[in-house]
């Protein structure tokens, strides 16, 4: 199970609402399961209030499952909702890469997208998988990245519905047996064509290549889902 994070800093409620998150995205809160106040009170060492409202924002966010009878549950998605996560993410992001090259990439955000793509390569110099600590590492240098890229559409519209499609495919739990070397650093590889498509001001061609690079990350996990359900036992 995820380590708790100490709550003796920020706000309670916030910091609560990203332990149950990460333990819902690593497997530790099953699909399906119930989410008690008292129970989480109990593991978190908090009490119930901000429990409370750490259980309505991942609500929110699409994790979870609210009934006046049943409380709160992990939600369960089907493969058909991870399909449809991903066509929307490569929609609404290779939009962004357009908007991006069409308006021009400011010298923060190629900063920020370009040191994203040197720390991905320093990172995947082995072939071995990666460890928990590489694996967090290279999620925050590709977050990194994508995100200079919608930043700079300047659309206010795109990170909020980002923000709800991103949750989806990461439920799964097989998307943590992805991060092996030699696929991230395809999407890398990826990162660094659509990144000097931006620059190029090739708004049609940022697109279509910030497009490719979603779907192709939908179709491996799905594969990997796909496989793991078929698994003996």
């Amino acid at each position: 199970m995820p380590a708790i994070v100490s709550l003796a800093h920020g706000s309670i409620a916030q910091t609560l609402s990203a332990q149950i998150r990460d333990h819902i995205l690593s497997g530790a809160f099953a699909a399906g399961q119930h989410l008690r106040e008292v129970e989480l009170a109990s593991l978190f060492g908090t009490s119930r209030t901000p429990v409370r409202h750490a259980l309505a924002a991942n609500e929110k966010d699409g994790l979870l499952d609210y009934t006046a009878h049943r409380g709160y549950v992990v939600r369960a998605f089907e493969v058909m909702d991870m399909d449809q996560a991903y066509e929307m993410r490569a929609v609404l992001e290779g939009y962004a890469a357009r908007r991006a090259a069409e308006r021009g990439l400011c010298a923060d955000r190629h900063r920020k997208a370009a040191a994203a793509i040197e720390s991905v390569d320093a990172l995947l110099q082995q072939d071995a998988p990666l460890d928990d600590a590489a694996r967090e590492a290279w999620r925050c240098r590709n977050t990194e990245f994508h995100q200079a890229i919608v930043e700079q559409s300047e659309n206010r519209f795109i990170g909020p519905m980002l923000a709800s499609v991103q949750q989806i495919p990461s439920v799964f739990p097989p998307v943590l047996a992805t991060y092996e070397a030699s696929a991230l650093r395809i999407y890398n590889d990826q990162h660094r064509a659509v990144l000097a498509s931006i620059l190029r001001r090739e708004g049609t061609r940022a697109e279509f290549l910030m497009r490719e690079h979603v779907t192709l990350a939908g179709e491996v996990i799905r594969a990997t889902v796909a496989t793991t359900n078929k698994a003996p036992g």
